[in-house]
């Protein structure tokens, strides 16, 4: 399984520089700075790149699946949903194996962590017309992993798990502080994650919780090099100070990211990272 320590290479939507200027500006110059190569993809409809783009498991091996989640379901939803089999070229899906996941999946349901893949169990309501032993084991034979799966909280539509947590590395996650906005839903998450991972909770001490600071879990990280949102609150440094010290071995530099925050998403939602 390829995960993020062992990318090399990060993607963006080739709408991102219209519709987060800033963001992308910043991004860019960091990564040029810091010598890690970048592209952006063709022929996108949104800057979500995380949720339709295949999935990598091995260097040579990618999973795509059916991009179509319920909420882009109305009109002038529907045509933002991107087609990955329509984009044109991209360098790294050149001479690779495509595996075709006969599922509604959402790429940011999607989190590898190690030997494992975590995910909400949106991904069953997603696929009624399948019974639930049936889209695990679908799951599992696309992956060649076991899948580990959280309850959705249908109070968040999206029912995305890289909202929830990302890999620190051998066996262990990072989770969102979940607790302070739902605590009985974040006691359900660790009580299940702390069967496979050893789990470590970001925390805030401040005086008021801010209800963007779920973003801070969705940072991008392409090798030991670590890109954390920021927002202009006083979370900002407590986030980046945390996910140091749970990486020691990587380089952790904020970006103020507030561009796409406001959108919906971070910055693990904007891009995509493979090892090429």
């Amino acid at each position: 399984m390829i995960t993020d320590p062992q990318t090399t290479t990060v993607y963006f939507s080739d709408l991102l520089p219209e519709k987060c200027p800033a963001l992308y500006q910043s991004l860019d110059a960091i990564l040029r700075e810091r010598q890690v190569a970048h592209h952006l993809l063709p022929n996108t409809r949104d800057i979500w790149c995380r949720d339709y783009m295949p999935i990598q498991t091995d260097e040579k091996r990618f999973v795509y699946y059916k991009y179509n989640p319920d909420y882009l379901q109305k009109p002038h939803l529907k045509r933002t949903i991107t087609d990955v089999m329509q984009m044109g070229d991209v360098d790294c899906l050149r001479q690779v194996e495509m595996v075709n996941l006969d599922l509604v999946v959402d790429g940011g349901n999607v989190v590898k962590c190690g030997d494992k893949i975590v995910m909400t169990e949106k991904v069953f309501s997603e696929n009624k017309d399948k019974s639930r032993d049936e889209v695990q084991r679908l799951l599992e034979e696309a992956f060649l992993c076991d899948i580990v799966f959280l309850p959705w909280d249908t109070n968040e539509e999206y029912g995305h798990s890289d909202g929830i947590i990302h890999y620190a590395g051998g066996n262990r996650v990072l989770m969102t502080n979940y607790a302070d906005s739902d605590a009985v839903m974040a006691r359900k998450f660790t009580r299940i994650l702390d069967k496979h991972f050893e789990v470590i909770h970001l925390k805030y001490n401040v005086k008021r919780k801010h209800a963007r600071s779920w973003s801070y879990i969705n940072y991008l990280q392409i090798g030991d090099l670590v890109l954390v949102p920021q927002l202009g609150i006083p979370e900002d440094e407590q986030a980046v100070q945390q996910i140091a010290q749970a990486l020691p071995q990587c380089e952790v530099v904020g970006v103020h990211a507030l561009e796409a925050v406001r959108k919906g998403g971070a910055l693990n939602c904007i891009s995509w990272n493979v090892r090429e």
